[in-house]
């Protein structure tokens, strides 16, 4: 049997280019579906004996790393469809590289904090860090590097300084206690 292959459609009703991912953007994608799906197995897991009982990483600070996870997905997945969102002073490559060394941050002390630590959250935090590979691979790609990450949150220098206070003497006191030399 032959198969149709059906280009992905973005919101405009035109075909987007696969092809044209970066590999720092693979990286992201991939390895951010492969955590997605971990984020489900047990990270935490207590056997005894025949019987087995874990929790998924939804739970604790692996909220924060889920959330992050999903941020990261749908920020990529909008600049896939060419979606163009402001974040300020932040380019899009560097949005997601502070988001992916939340993510990295996040799931160490997930890992760290917990007992009980099953082999998925190990494989979990090396994922995290793949995400984290890609996103430095889309910086460099795009031609900037954390010391733009520093300037662009960096406050604005202020404008000029005011002048300096001085205290004027009131005229009234002119003669009383002064020493006027001659």
């Amino acid at each position: 049997m032959i198969g149709v292959a059906y280009p992905a459609i973005d919101s405009k009703g035109s075909a987007m280019d696969f092809s044209k991912l970066t590999l720092g953007s693979k990286l992201i994608g991939g390895a951010g579906v492969l955590l997605l799906i971990d984020s489900v197995l047990h990270w935490q897991q207590v056997t005894i004996g025949p019987i087995s009982a874990g929790v998924s990483m939804w739970h604790g600070w692996g909220v924060l790393v889920g959330l992050t996870l999903l941020a990261i997905l749908a920020w990529e997945g909008a600049q896939l469809a060419d979606v163009k969102i402001a974040v300020g002073p932040l380019s899009p490559s560097l949005l997601t590289m502070v988001l992916s060394a939340l993510l990295v941050l996040f799931t160490l002390i997930k890992v760290l904090a917990d007992n009980f630590v099953a082999s998925w959250a190990w494989i979990g935090l090396v994922l995290a860090i793949v995400v984290a590979a890609g996103a430095w691979l889309n910086m460099q790609a795009a031609g900037e590097s954390l010391a733009d990450l520093r300037s662009s949150v960096a406050p604005a220098s202020p404008g000029p300084s005011p002048p300096p206070m001085t205290t004027e003497a009131d005229p009234s006191e002119a003669g009383s206690g002064s020493i006027d030399a001659v």
